[in-house]
């Protein structure tokens, strides 16, 4: 397995961020370059006519994407999806329950209706989408 080289305070950092997310260093230094790459993808992000990284927790899996404010499409970049994109939020947010869905017996398997301006969050920030829909108060809720 590859090894990396960093300050004691950077490992300080990022085992502070990892007991935080419940998740490794490594996936923590993973989830970093993806927010990077898709920063250099989409330059100037934050302006309304580009797109926004996001992402959703769901049983205990992350997916990334990103969030087009101007027209509302959501593109989910993690696999299985590679790229999809979808007209809305709440399409996107149910495909990902249909995946892990796919994973349950089919006692266990639960709807896949969802909001999808409350079930996305802005990688930056951590705030549900819903905070960059115009006249919409913001759901602060994690």
């Amino acid at each position: 397995m590859p090894h990396v080289e960093v300050s004691q305070d950077t490992d300080r950092q990022l085992e502070l961020l990892a007991g935080w997310e419940g998740i490794s260093k490594g996936e923590i230094i993973a989830r970093i370059l993806t927010r990077l790459s898709m920063t250099e993808t989409f330059p100037g992000f934050a302006n309304e006519g580009t797109p926004v990284p996001v992402y959703a927790s769901y049983k205990e899996h992350r997916v990334e994407g990103w969030f087009e404010p101007a027209t509302h499409r959501l593109g989910i970049v993690s696999s299985p999806w590679n790229g999809q994109v979808f007209d809305n939020p709440s399409p996107a947010a149910g495909a990902v329950v249909k995946h892990a869905n796919s994973l349950l017996p089919p006692g266990k398997r639960v709807s896949t209706a969802r909001n999808g301006w409350a079930f996305w969050k802005l990688a930056a920030t951590g705030e549900t989408i819903q905070s960059l829909r115009p006249g919409k108060p913001a759901d602060r809720r994690s």
